[in-house]
């Protein structure tokens, strides 16, 4: 999402699952995908910041590649 902000969120900010979503009142909320598919596993919106997840996945782009950097 361009021009949002990224507060701390923990292990969300690089999750692939994570989707923000912004209210008309300017706040943005860190939504799980994964809640869709097993909501009783995941929470909708976690409790922020989150620092463990078994559903954790990095985000392609987060990736870092072997021998880079």
């Amino acid at each position: 999402m361009d021009g949002v902000s990224r507060q701390p969120a923990g292990l969300c900010n690089t999750c692939c699952h994570q989707q923000l979503v912004p209210n008309t009142r300017g706040s943005v909320f860190s939504l799980c995908r994964r809640a869709r598919v097993e909501p009783e596993r995941f929470p909708r919106y976690p409790r922020l910041p989150v620092t463990r997840c078994a559903g954790y996945e990095a985000r392609a782009e987060d990736v870092t590649e072997p021998g880079a950097g």
